[in-house]
């Protein structure tokens, strides 16, 4: 029988482990909001999940879920252009809907937002998210490339 043990070293100092992450922001984060629009690490960017909110007005970009989906990955495309990716290097996606009856919609607008090999993706149906109107809310991995 193999028995395989993985520890964390306790002897590193809280300073040596944020070294290995970094906190990608842009100047649309909400300065209130008690958690990182994106975080790289070890070679990934890990983004937080972004709703179709419009910058420049603060408001849903819409009353559709494709309106939102749009606004949604225009959001996500900002956050991984800080961090020096694109969308195109996203490899897993989690969308979260309030209604499953808008899958198709936003299955066919995904189809043109992200391109092949579509990354890894998961859909959720949720009774609700954090801003009134919101029908869609995603959150996505990407690998950074290399140089």
């Amino acid at each position: 029988m193999l028995l395989f043990v993985a520890s964390c070293s306790t002897t590193e100092t809280s300073k040596e482990r944020q070294s290995v992450k970094k906190q990608i922001k842009t100047s649309t984060a909400s300065p209130n909001a008690p958690f990182s629009q994106g975080i790289e690490a070890n070679g990934f960017v890990f983004l937080s999940g972004t709703l179709g909110v419009d910058a420049s007005s603060g408001r849903l970009a819409g009353n559709d879920v494709v309106s939102q989906l749009e606004q949604t990955v225009k959001n996500i495309t900002a956050v991984l252009q800080e961090a020096g990716c694109s969308i195109n290097d996203v490899v897993k996606a989690t969308v979260y809907l309030t209604d499953m009856g808008d899958y198709a919609a936003m299955n066919e607008a995904y189809m043109r937002l992200f391109r092949t090999p579509y990354p890894a993706r998961t859909c959720i149906q949720v009774s609700a998210l954090p801003v009134a109107g919101a029908l869609i809310e995603v959150e996505v991995i990407a690998v950074k490339p290399s140089l």
